[in-house]
């Protein structure tokens, strides 16, 4: 064998290294990168929208600003701003308490949710209602306006029940954070969160009495003393 020849072997054995290198390398990054768009807190064009990450998950629940208006009116409730200025994060003040027996489906619920928040950290929120207490919550959470590097979308299964005359308890089972499940920790840490701002709202509201609170058969059922009128505070 003359020394070209072997020098030849060499260049292609030297450059076939390089190239499963450069695979592993390849295989590597885009394994990271999915692992990051699957999360849906980083957006990686084209991958973030092939692993339907740039948007909450559907829950099928049906939801329209027509059905909030609806339930508005049917309550009896008087909003004094604008429907978008009724964020969870806004300070709102409640007044003109009395007894009040409702049963709100998923849809309704949820055309509530999202006509009151999509302005806000939480958009395109949907409730699932089940039996038992038990529901799924799906929504897109945007932190960045509060001061934290997060926004995706963010799915979760559990309960929620009374907890006194004017506070509620959850119990998230399970979360999600895109495709990826959230640990333990961080789902206790979330649940606890998302109980004390319902809490803090409910704490606001002079007069209220939760007598019954339950969901059963597809439907959140309330009976007891609810503010009729609602004014925005501090937006």
């Amino acid at each position: 064998m003359v020394s070209g020849d072997i020098d030849t072997k060499k260049k292609n054995g030297k450059n076939k290294g390089i190239k499963i290198v450069v695979a592993v390398v390849a295989v590597f990054i885009f394994a990271i990168l999915s692992v990051a768009a699957a999360s849906g807190m980083v957006y990686i064009p084209g991958l973030t929208e092939l692993l339907g990450t740039d948007k909450a998950i559907d829950l099928g629940v049906e939801t329209d600003p027509v059905i909030f208006s609806e339930l508005v009116e049917e309550q009896g409730i008087t909003l004094s701003d604008p429907v978008s200025a009724y964020k969870l994060t806004s300070s709102i003040e409640y007044s003109d308490t009395s007894p009040m027996e409702a049963s709100l489906s998923s849809s309704q619920l949820s055309s509530y949710l999202q006509a009151t928040n999509n302005d806000g950290p939480l958009k395109d929120i949907q409730i699932k209602l089940g039996d038992g207490n038990q529901a799924q919550m799906s929504a897109y959470i945007d932190l960045s306006d509060m001061g934290y590097d997060f926004k995706g979308p963010v799915y979760a299964e559990g309960s929620f029940e009374k907890a006194s005359g004017n506070s509620i308890k959850l119990d998230i089972s399970s979360a999600k954070v895109g495709l990826l499940p959230l640990p333990e920790g961080s789902t206790t840490q979330g649940e606890q969160e998302l109980e004390n701002l319902i809490n803090s709202h409910l704490a606001s509201m002079p007069g209220l009495n939760i007598e019954n609170l339950e969901v059963e058969e597809g439907n959140l059922n309330f009976m007891g003393d609810f503010p009729r009128t609602m004014d925005v505070v501090n937006n």
